[in-house]
Order: structure tokens, then C-alpha cells, then sequence
């Protein structure tokens, strides 16, 4: 859990009393020079970050006003422990109210940290959540992302016993959106409902929001808007995925081709990335700098693989041009996905090929992707 140093326009002397009292007792303890080299957010509370401010003394003519705008704006996944002196109860009500900050007097200061410290990192949300999330991130338009996305989590819910848990699909397409259109349900997350409030998403509206498949696969799909620009934040996804990681044991996630604000955030939080693409050269190239530019991101521990979808099938049931791939992923392992001549047919019907024809070999394919979603570990579990 790291833990940042800021002057946040106060007294020098005491951030370096404050971070040689520290150094010894915290091991990650880092110096920054503003809010905006805290590290990225996460959509779990798992990688929780605290940020030590030094507040601005009366003698500087104290205005805490910026500063508690700052602590009430920022995200979640930030805890602020503000250090100064005295504090009028009108500030300290407004300081806290978000939830994500605490105050502490310069006097006695090293200790009372230290307790926030461990208070906040054994209460941080999601601290004990066992859920996996599974993203999958394709390299381009068209690969069919959304497809392998679908049968996985199908496959899931047929191979995971009900009492483990129950699995969710998530379409963060929220312009061109089909998931539910390849099921044959109704899209029925109204995301701009938390978009303004993001705390007011509680169990029941979750309800709400599901779509349940037959499968027992629940779908959080928004109705697509296709000239409509999302306007969804970190925080609405973070209260979305928090408030799930307590009814779903795995959350399989349909990322678009295009990047936002919480893609980041998101792969940070996820346990498993799998990058989709097809079986041509600049298709293998696409995938190669997708999976590339993931692991060269900062905070990004999940196991990522490649999926090569669509592939054409050799005599005796090999991969055609598979060398192609070898020679453009390298070591990669990737999971090989055949074409299926029934999955125009699915989709026109909305139905699932797993249970549609379930000795299909792109099925059967899918079964070792389902092999490596319940092989992952849950962040607490890898942690520990």
C-alpha cells in the first residue's frame, strides 16, 4: 500500500520530521511534489493508496478551501490524512464527509498516522474480495471480442458450482454495444442514474440493472447511444465493481476497441487480460503492441494472453499459419479459437453456441480459456 508525502502549502520542516519518523516504520513511503503523481487509481479498493498533506499554517493565512475541494473530489482509491494545526469543526465536518480523509494535529503526529494507517488498510473497500475480474481487450475492430467474452462467461457458469458463486458479464461498450443483442435480451443498465451520484448504487439498484440470461449468466449492458459520447468516470466504475465484487465470483468484462479514462484503472483490477485479435499479419502485430503497451503500464499485474479468434483449421485439426504467429508473438502462449460455421447462425438467433451446439470446436476451444479464468488467484489471495 503506498504512501505519499505532500507539502500541501505548509510547513517544510514538518513534512521532513514526518517522513524521517515514517521511513522506518513504513516501508513505501514516497515524496511527491502534487496530487497528480499519486499513482493511477484502481477500481478496487485492493490497491488503495494514502496521502499524507501537510496543510498551510494560520500563519500563511490558512485557506483550507482548496484543499478539502481536492480530498472531497479525488478518487476512492486515495485515503488523504491532512496534518496541521488547530481545526474549526466547520472544516474538519466538510473534510471528512467524503470519506476518504482524515485530519491529524502536528503535535503527536507520527503515531495517529500510523493508526490511520493501519485502520485504512484493514478496512479499505474490497479488502476482502474474492472476486476475479476477467477483461478482454481486443487489438482491433471486428475480431470478435464481445463473442469470446459471451461464451466464456457461460462456460463459467457452467463449470463453476452455483454455491461458489454467481458470474457476470459487463459491456463497457456503451456506444455500439451488441451483447445483449447476440442473447436476445434487454440492455438495462441506465448508467447515467450513478453517473452524478455514484454512492447511491446499492444492492437493489444492481438488481435493476442486470439482465439475466437463461445460462444464470446476469449481463450489465447500458442501451447503446451511438452519437452519444460517455460521459462515465473512474468513480462510477469503481462503485460499480465494488458493489459487484460482493455477489460475483468472476466478472468477465467486454472492453471496447477504444481507450477512456478508466481503461487503465480497469486492467489494473483485473486478475486476467486477454488481449483477442486474428490470424493475418497486421492482425498478429496489432495484438503484439496491445499486449506490449499493457505490460509496459505501471500497476498492471494481471496474467495477460493473447487469443488468436477465427482461425482457420489445417487437415488433421491443426491452426493454418500458425508459424505466422509464432514468428509475430514470440514466446507468447497464445489461446487459439477456431472459425465455427454456426456462429453467424447464433447470433441471428440469439442464442449461445455453447449451448447451442456444445461439441462445436470453437466451443471446445473456449474450454481452455474457461481453464485459465478459474486458474486465476484474487488479488487479496495473491497479496497474501
Amino acid at each position: 500500500m503506498p504512501v505519499y508525502l505532500l507539502n500541501a502549502d505548509g510547513d517544510e520542516g514538518a513534512l521532513v520530521e514526518i517522513e524521517w519518523r515514517l521511513k522506518p516504520l513504513i516501508g513505501d513511503v514516497k515524496r511527491i511534489a502534487g496530487i497528480e503523481d499519486i499513482g493511477k487509481p484502481s477500481l478496487r479498493g485492493a490497491a488503495r493508496s494514502i496521502a499524507i498533506l501537510v496543510a498551510p499554517s494560520a500563519e500563511k493565512g490558512r485557506d483550507l478551501a482548496g484543499l478539502i475541494d481536492i480530498v472531497n473530489k479525488r478518487h476512492r482509491d486515495v485515503f488523504f490524512i491532512v496534518v496541521g494545526g488547530d481545526l474549526s469543526a466547520r472544516d474538519y465536518k466538510q473534510l471528512i464527509q467524503s470519506g476518504n480523509a482524515d485530519w491529524v494535529a502536528e503535535s503527536g503526529a507520527t503515531q495517529e498516522i500510523l493508526g490511520i494507517v493501519a485502520r485504512v488498510g484493514a478496512t479499505r473497500p474490497g479488502a476482502a474480495n474474492q472476486s476475479i475480474v476477467v477483461s478482454f481487450l481486443p487489438s482491433a475492430g471486428g475480431v470478435g471480442n464481445s463473442t469470446v467474452a459471451i461464451e466464456t462467461a457461460i462456460q463459467l457458469v457452467r463449470r463453476k458450482p452455483a454455491k461458489d458463486g454467481k458470474i457476470a458479464l459487463v459491456d463497457l461498450d456503451f456506444q455500439s454495444s451488441h451483447v445483449c443483442d447476440y442473447l436476445d435480451v434487454a440492455p438495462k443498465f441506465q448508467i447515467e442514474e450513478i453517473t452524478e451520484e455514484p454512492g447511491r448504487l446499492d444492492d437493489q439498484l444492481l438488481e435493476v440493472f442486470a439482465s439475466r440470461h437463461s445460462s444464470g449468466v446476469d449481463i450489465f449492458a447500458a442501451p447503446r447511444h451511438r452519437l452519444h459520447v460517455s460521459a462515465v468516470g473512474v468513480e462510477v466504475l469503481s462503485a460499480l465493481f465494488e458493489r459487484m465484487s460482493h455477489h460475483y465470483v468472476c466478472i468477465v468484462v467486454d472492453l471496447p476497441v477504444s481507450a477512456h479514462v478508466w481503461t487503465i484503472p480497469l486492467l489494473i483490477a483485473s486478475e486476467g487480460i486477454l488481449v483477442t485479435g486474428v490470424n493475418t499479419i497486421p492482425g498478429l502485430r496489432q495484438v503484439a503492441e496491445t499486449i506490449r503497451d499493457v505490460r509496459a503500464e505501471g500497476g498492471i499485474n494481471a496474467d495477460v494472453r493473447a487469443v488468436i479468434n477465427r482461425c482457420e483449421s489445417a487437415l488433421f485439426g491443426g491452426v493454418v499459419r500458425r508459424d505466422h504467429v509464432d514468428r509475430v508473438l514470440g514466446g507468447e502462449e497464445p489461446f487459439y479459437v477456431r472459425n465455427s460455421s454456426i456462429a453467424v447462425e447464433c447470433v441471428n438467433r440469439g442464442e449461445s453456441m455453447t449451448i447451442a451446439r456444445p461439441s462445436d470446436k470453437a466451443v471446445k476451444d473456449i474450454a481452455a480459456i474457461v481453464d485459465f479464468c478459474m486458474a486465476l488467484k484474487p488479488a487479496s489471495a495473491r497479496q497474501g
